[in-house]
């Protein structure tokens, strides 16, 4: 029988049910209640409980009527079938961290998970520990909900016909065959937490670390300390599940951070988009909704709190030596005449098994080097011609400059094979090399140019130029900073190539056609 059916046969309710009562009319609804009153009420309970105890939403359902709208996705249905592995384990100590985005209803989850302990596990002592106690609280608050609510009642019994104590941080009461204790706290007050010689058996640690506490070394490390010496400390010696759930944070203090590198926690961490580029959920939160919040928060030149919250990208803030909020803005109006014009091409970046190209328009005023325009895309040589000479026609550019690294000289020859072709004249196309130095050395000193303001970043190009710094970790050498090493080669054009930056007449002696850049006879692979 369906859950929906056994929902009606025993008066349980839904969303819809409260919103918009039976009619007379609905002759279905009427034959299933007439049905149900034929039939014993212990036989049916006993089919929801168990429809309950096996599903996910139908327990959230079940519990949360005015609520529930979605049906869980496939990895929190995951999660779910992980926790219920540790939840029936005895003399176990087992420590899970749980990572997933904010937005995606990750509290939610965690109490229809507690909830399920209550009514279908042997565990008695439930510790929730917040940042503070008013949110631990609110947990609480919100899994005696679900036991209030009518449908659970119906079917599990009525939790405080033996209810003992009925605080905000505490309750205790009869149910289910056991004496349970649920208590609320921080991980810093529940040193030697013992009621009724009971000691916790379920520790949850929900976002006990605030973003605030995550930018503190000192206040981290404390909170850190508590969870170790005081919270988890206060354990059942019989076993205790302890759980950790909570987001990362842009900063090295993140504490989810640090349990992802502890090999005695075992951790699930998800981002809100997957890699397929889906949403996570859907439902929830729509991919087009999460890539609007992205661009809003590049917009506002912090597209770190998207990496680390959204997509929980531990290395979301891995660069420490540039703060992006110093990076002086463009002085220069947009009238103003720029004394010289050049385009710089990346043909590849060094990313493993990537193979993005960037392409960088940049303006010079008063020995300023103002980049202007950006292109950052998986382009074929015939496309980069293709870019790159309308690029240089739009802003009657004569120089165009190509990192000659390797084999890469061979594009400056495709470009100067299309500029024949087409019997474009002006247009200089040169190499440059990047010289001993490494790259994240040349980064690094690129930084000091941009808050020095030696080098600028126009309104249009500074959301871009700032998505690559946040991530770029100078520790590693499979970064994405194609765009970053465009503005390594900006001081060095300026200096090595004056002669072609002077703006001057470009001839076209023949229409210029973008499909035809494509012609077998000026494309090649590398």
């Amino acid at each position: 029988m369906s859950q929906d059916k056994w929902a009606a046969k025993l008066g349980i309710t839904s969303e819809a049910d409260r919103e918009h009562p039976s009619s007379p009319s609905d002759s279905s609804q009427e034959s299933i209640k007439e049905d149900f009153q034929t039939q014993e009420a212990s036989f049916e309970s006993a089919q929801v409980e168990k429809l309950a105890r096996e599903n996910l939403d139908f327990l959230a359902a079940l519990a949360m009527p005015l609520v529930f709208r979605y049906c869980f996705p496939h990895v929190f249905k995951s999660i779910w079938t992980w926790l219920l592995s540790y939840a029936h384990k005895t003399r176990d100590f087992s420590q899970l961290a749980i990572g997933l985005p904010r937005g995606f209803a990750k509290t939610t989850f965690i109490k229809i998970f507690l909830l399920y302990v209550i009514l279908f596990t042997n565990r008695q002592f439930i510790l929730v520990c917040a940042a503070n106690v008013k949110k631990a609280v609110a947990i609480l608050a919100d899994v005696c909900d679900f036991l209030d609510e009518p449908n659970v009642k119906k079917v599990f019994g009525d939790w405080r016909v033996g209810l003992e104590t009925d605080q905000q941080e505490l309750k205790k009461f009869g149910f289910r065959g056991r004496n349970i204790i649920l208590a609320a706290g921080t991980v810093s007050t529940v040193r030697g937490l013992n009621i009724k010689h009971q000691r916790p058996d379920v520790m949850l640690f929900d976002d006990i670390q605030t973003r605030e506490d995550a930018d503190s070394e000192v206040v981290s490390k404390q909170i850190e300390l508590d969870l170790y010496g005081t919270a988890m400390k206060a354990k059942s010696p019989h076993g205790c599940l302890f759980i950790f759930i909570g987001n990362m944070y842009p900063t090295k203090w993140s504490l989810l951070r640090r349990l992802k590198s502890n090999p005695n926690w075992m951790k699930f961490i998800a981002g809100g988009i997957l890699a397929d580029g889906s949403s996570l959920w859907e439902d929830l939160q729509p991919i087009k909704q999460l890539l609007a919040e992205y661009q809003n928060d590049l917009s506002a030149g912090r597209p770190e709190v998207f990496f680390a919250e959204v997509l929980n990208d531990e290395n979301a803030s891995a660069n420490n030596f540039i703060d992006t909020s110093k990076i002086p803005p463009n002085s220069f109006e947009s009238e103003t005449i720029h004394q010289g014009n050049y385009i710089i091409i990346d043909p590849a970046t060094d990313k493993t098994n990537a193979d993005a190209v960037s392409i960088g328009y940049f303006e010079i005023y008063d020995e300023k080097d103002v980049c202007t325009e950006l292109l950052e895309d998986r382009l074929s040589p015939g496309a980069i011609c293709e870019e790159s000479i309308k690029m240089a026609l739009k802003h009657n550019c004569r120089l165009i400059v190509v990192e000659a690294n390797a084999f890469q000289y061979v594009l400056g020859w495709i470009i100067q094979q299309a500029l024949l072709r087409y019997g474009i004249q002006g247009i200089e196309v040169v190499p440059i090399y990047s010289g001993g130095s490494s790259k994240n050395s040349r980064i690094l000193t690129m930084f000091k140019q941009l808050l020095a303001g030696e080098v600028l970043l126009a309104d249009s190009t500074r959301a871009q130029v700032i998505s690559q710094i946040i991530p770029f970790n100078p520790l590693k050498t499979n970064n994405t900073d194609g765009i970053l090493d465009l503005l390594c080669y900006a001081p060095r054009v300026r200096q090595e190539f004056g002669e072609f930056l002077t703006s001057g007449l470009i001839l076209e002696m023949q229409e210029f056609s973008s499909q035809e850049v494509h012609d077998e006879s000026i494309t090649c692979s590398f």
